[in-house]
């Protein structure tokens, strides 16, 4: 996943007009959206099952009930769950994708919100443990 941040980070460093024209960074940024959600979510079903005995139905589902139990802020929940939904689109939908909205949630919040995840989890984890 470390990798996958890594690449979404230096594709959004392209400017606006670049961008579209990049075929391999297109479809990076496609693959790296799907890897990183699913590793996100994957994470937030483990900790659910494991740690609170609950089961899921969806990605949203996950990320949303790790929210309500107060591991995620809502701000951090809002933007991963926009992420769900642009790898829905880039799953389910593909030839309706809009790159340059990729592009755009991913260089707006994507990054930052990923990495705020990431850290409020692992601050769960570590007390958790203790």
């Amino acid at each position: 996943m470390a990798e996958a941040i890594e690449e979404v980070g230096g594709i959004t460093s392209l400017d606006v007009e670049s961008f579209p024209k990049d075929r391999r960074a297109r479809f990076s940024l496609r693959y790296s959206i799907v890897l990183i959600v699913e590793s996100l979510a994957d994470i937030a079903v483990a900790i659910l099952e494991k740690d609170f005995n609950e089961i899921v139905e969806s990605y949203r589902d996950a990320i949303m009930k790790l929210r309500d139990k107060g591991l995620l802020g809502r701000r951090v929940a809002e933007s991963i769950a926009r992420l769900v939904s642009l790898r829905n689109l880039i799953v389910h939908r593909y030839r309706v994708v809009d790159d340059l909205k990729i592009y755009e949630s991913a260089k707006n919040s994507g990054v930052e919100s990923i990495e705020r995840f990431i850290e409020e989890v692992s601050r769960y984890v570590e007390v958790k443990d203790y």
